[in-house]
Formats: structure tokens, C-alpha cells, sequence
């Protein structure tokens, strides 16, 4: 399993647009096959945080082509897009450390 970190820096004053639209932003991913693990606001950033998951980088690739395939994903993007300064993406995975 991997986490994928989306972050969506704004300015200030465009922050609650860009959290209105995360709704329709997890429903069309997790159309595709992403799982959404939360929605976040990190205040000292300007930034709303989504949180992905995905069973591995190919299941990841794979969602994220068919997404930007979908007519209805590229109409809601082209739109949403505009109050977003910068967007970067985190990919975790977790450690399996031995118990002692």
C-alpha cells in the first residue's frame, strides 16, 4: 500500500473555494480507483492537503491515466485549477520495522 500526498498551495483568500471543490475532486478519483484517506487544511502554508491511497505505483499510474482520460475530470480541473498557485505530490510508503 502507498500514500499519495497532494498539496494545493493558494492564497489565503482562495483556500475555501479550493476545499468546496474537494468533494467533487474525491469523488471523481476514487472513480477511478484511488482511495481518499482525508482532506486537510494546513493554515501556516496556505495549503489544502489531500491524502490517497493506492495498493501499489502501478495501480497509482494506472488510476491516475484513466482520470486523465475522463471528460468530466478534465471539464471539473480546467476550472478548479485556477485559485491553485502550485500543486506537489508526496509518495509514502510505509516501513516495516522489526519489534524488538
Amino acid at each position: 500500500m502507498i500514500r499519495i500526498v497532494t498539496r494545493l498551495a493558494c492564497a489565503p483568500k482562495n483556500r475555501r473555494k479550493i476545499a468546496e471543490n474537494a468533494g467533487d475532486l474525491v469523488r471523481l478519483f476514487e472513480k477511478h480507483g484511488l482511495t481518499s484517506e482525508g482532506v486537510f487544511e494546513n493554515f501556516a502554508e496556505s495549503e489544502i492537503i489531500h491524502l490517497w491511497s493506492a495498493e501499489d505505483m502501478a495501480a497509482y499510474d494506472a488510476a491516475t491515466a484513466r482520470l486523465r482520460s475522463d471528460p468530466e475530470f478534465l471539464s471539473f480541473a480546467a476550472a478548479a485549477a485556477e485559485p491553485i498557485t502550485s500543486e506537489r505530490k508526496e509518495y509514502w510508503r510505509a516501513l516495516a520495522l522489526p519489534r524488538t
